[in-house]
């Protein structure tokens, strides 16, 4: 190959221009000391500096304004998913086979823990609820899912029942209540930080 041309290849290469073959063999001659290698060090170096050498260009004016109205545009994933019959069937199922105990966080209310794992920090139980129950005020150090299974559940004014899915990000909090009972599946974080009752 001529001087010319693996001048070329080399300020390519530098420029992640190169099919992947051509980068191999480019990078098989860096690893033999080459009068050339030099050459392609300095086209390295050079195009780390450009970015620092483009003339800084304004933002315009409406910019965050455009943003935001863009974003706003974008529906939001829902943060509720309705499930498959048979998925709620089944969940239903495991809860009939649980061990119940009372649930000293509400009143009226039992707990049947189906997994606890201490090296992920995940629980995941069932919460029966009989009647008007106030949760409580709790962050998510993960986040959580629940799963209604029967009754209804909730959460800042909206309201879930059965066969829906919801889930809360971590670092969010919230304090369901339930009008008129509830079974659901929890699946959650042993940390969760309870905030009042």
């Amino acid at each position: 190959m001529e001087r010319q041309e693996i001048s070329e290849q080399a300020a390519l290469y530098a420029l992640d221009g190169l099919v992947e073959a051509e980068g191999a063999w480019i990078e098989t001659e860096l690893a033999s000391p080459t009068a050339w290698a030099d050459e392609l060090a300095s086209f390295q170096t050079t195009v780390a500096a450009l970015a620092y050498s483009a003339p800084a260009v304004p933002m315009a004016a409406d910019l965050k304004e455009r943003l935001m109205q863009r974003i706003a545009a974008e529906p939001l994933p829902s943060p509720v998913s309705p499930l498959a019959p048979t998925v709620i069937e089944d969940l239903r199922q495991k809860a009939e086979a649980i061990q119940w105990r009372p649930y000293d966080l509400a009143p009226q209310t039992k707990i049947g823990t189906l997994l606890q794992d201490p090296d992920t920090r995940e629980v995941q139980c069932f919460i029966r609820a009989v009647g008007a129950v106030q949760f409580p005020n709790h962050r998510h150090a993960q986040a959580e899912e629940i799963i209604v299974l029967e009754g209804d559940l909730e959460i800042d004014g909206q309201v879930y029942s059965q066969g829906d899915r919801v889930c809360s990000q971590a670092e969010t909090e919230h304090q369901p209540v339930t009008r008129n009972g509830c079974l659901l599946f929890l699946r959650a974080s042993l940390d969760d930080e309870i905030l009042s009752f």
